[in-house]
């Protein structure tokens, strides 16, 4: 058993310190959206004197304005969110995986190409793509948005299972090989279950990314009924734009989920998290 010494309480005294940065927001916005009339001209960093859950009852009915409620902005964020995520799985696993696995010329040009979808930003095809999308029919729908999103996270997912799967070794794939196992299922049975932890990573980084975007969406959904939670987060702005209490109040709520979902699976990410790092 580990003593705790005093190089430990120093330890621990610093990671507090450090984690300040990161505490101040969160405090701002739950202090902001607890308070009420008496208080919306109070120091932003001071508590409520008296606090109360109304901003966020209100919130949750009045966001959205005229195209989406709360709650249905919310599903529209978990089901884009999700499609992507699987597709991004479904898609880019195997893709690295053929990258990682064969060492040709035109392999590593491919993974080049998927390099250099990271650096650049996705401003630069915006109007051509929502052109394309009208001209197809999937401007302002669900699919269309997940189409961009698996193609602006795309580069991203093959990156992390690539770098992973170069890692691994190749014993239990070629004894496979050897005993007439096809790739096929060679992947599925051998492959995949290696690349869990990773998978968790590109899970988490791009989930993250989805139900907190806000730009992409805006373009493609906005004020349709497929706005997602952070543009009917945006709603608020401009309608009661000196109502900060409120407004806090629906980011506190947009929040929410990702906080209960990372309370749930904190020993799964930070295990899947440090295993890609070792890998």
């Amino acid at each position: 058993m580990q003593r705790y010494t005093r190089w430990s309480a120093f330890r621990e005294i610093g990671f507090w310190i450090a984690a300040i940065p990161m505490l101040v927001p969160i405090w701002f916005v739950v202090t902001t959206a607890l308070k009420g009339p008496s208080d919306a001209t109070s120091s932003m960093f001071a508590p409520p004197s008296s606090p109360t859950f109304d901003n966020v009852s209100r919130a949750w009915d009045e966001a959205g304005g005229n195209a989406v409620s709360f709650a249905q902005a919310m599903a529209n964020s978990a089901i884009t969110t999700g499609v992507v995520v699987a597709l991004l799985i479904a898609i880019g696993a195997p893709a690295a995986y053929a990258l990682a696995r064969r060492g040709s010329r035109l392999s590593g040009t491919v993974f080049g190409l998927f390099t250099l979808g990271l650096i650049l930003p996705v401003q630069l095809g915006l109007i051509p793509l929502y052109a394309f999308l009208v001209d197809v029919g999937l401007a302002g729908t669900r699919t269309g948005l997940v189409l961009v999103y698996v193609g602006l996270l795309l580069p991203l997912s093959v990156f992390l299972y690539s770098g992973f799967l170069r890692a691994l070794p190749t014993g239990y794939e070629e004894a496979a090989r050897v005993d007439g196992a096809s790739p096929v299922r060679i992947f599925a049975q051998i492959v995949l279950p290696l690349v869990r932890p990773v998978t968790g990573v590109v899970a988490l980084l791009t989930g993250l990314f989805v139900w907190n975007d806000f730009f992409v969406a805006l373009v493609f959904v906005g004020g349709t009924e497929r706005e997602t939670l952070p543009v009917a987060v945006y709603s608020f702005v401009g309608r009661v734009s000196t109502d900060w209490p409120l407004i806090f109040a629906s980011a506190l709520i947009a929040l929410a989920p990702v906080v209960v979902v990372y309370a749930f699976l904190q020993r799964s990410i930070m295990k899947s998290f440090a295993s890609t790092l070792r890998g």
